[in-house]
């Protein structure tokens, strides 16, 4: 248990500067029977606080009248493990029985955040799914915080809505996607536009041009009309598959056989800077 430093009984409010001593001091001595830890979302906190983009809201610590901390232990940890001062704000004897409604309202999604945060009001959430699939490209799933989510959003806007432009809505369930568009996002950076639209076109349509590569873009097509799955390999084999077709179109490759690439054709400029 910690102590109030209040005469006060009601509950109260204070902003405070959490150093990572206090964190973990609140976190021996008060942390009695909270929910398990999720390292993923105290490492996001983390890296939010280490790069400077930690936000500070109503939202903070809370503490019952004895002492005992009811909310904020993710918070403390990041604190911790970011090795930072952050400025928060402690709520001290907050009543048990309040935890019935912590973090019991409807979650909101990454888009409504960005939205109602006045960071980018037009965002939807083809965006974000097709910014996911860039950032993870043939690898594993990225995780990023709300401030990660919208400085990447801003970086690689352009590449998103070209994608959306030149693989654009259709009946045909599979073929213009957050995966396949993935792939048209990351070549923008470094083929020519002209070409990229003109592949995407036809993946969309069907209509395909007389051209060596037409084998390999129709066996696309057909691969992404007949496979519906959703796990990590088949989106994988998916990407790679789109990978191999652009590729072949690129390259006037007059392939038959559609098989996925094993590795990452397409970079983005920070890749390539690292």
């Amino acid at each position: 248990m910690i102590s109030t430093n209040s005469t006060s009984t009601k509950p109260h409010v204070v902003l405070m500067q959490i150093t990572p001593t206090m964190a973990e001091n609140w976190l021996t001595n008060a942390n009695v029977s909270n929910r398990k830890i999720s390292d993923a979302h105290v490492n996001r906190l983390a890296r939010d606080m280490k790069e400077g983009r930690w936000v500070q809201t109503h939202e903070g610590i809370a503490f019952d009248h004895s002492g005992v901390l009811l909310d904020g232990q993710h918070r403390l940890w990041a604190i911790i493990e970011a090795d930072k001062t952050i400025a928060m704000n402690v709520w001290f004897n907050v009543p048990p029985e309040a935890l019935l409604a912590i973090d019991s309202g409807k979650s909101r999604s990454i888009v409504d955040v960005l939205r109602l945060g006045g960071a980018d009001g037009e965002v939807n959430k083809n965006e974000i799914a097709i910014l996911r699939a860039i950032l993870s490209g043939y690898h594993s799933p990225v995780t990023l915080t709300i401030q990660e989510t919208a400085a990447a959003l801003a970086w690689h806007r352009e590449a998103i809505r070209f994608a959306i432009r030149h693989l654009p809505s259709v009946r045909a369930r599979g073929l213009c996607n957050s995966v396949t568009r993935a792939v048209l996002a990351r070549a923008y950076y470094g083929i020519h536009h002209q070409q990229l639209a003109e592949f995407g076109e036809m993946l969309a349509s069907g209509i395909v041009l007389d051209i060596p590569s037409a084998p390999a873009i129709v066996a696309l097509r057909q691969y992404l009309l007949t496979t519906r799955g959703l796990s990590f390999a088949e989106r994988k084999e998916r990407y790679g598959k789109t990978e191999r077709a652009l590729m072949a179109y690129l390259h006037n490759e007059p392939i038959r056989k559609l098989i996925s690439s094993n590795r990452e054709y397409f970079p983005l400029p920070e890749e390539m800077e690292d």
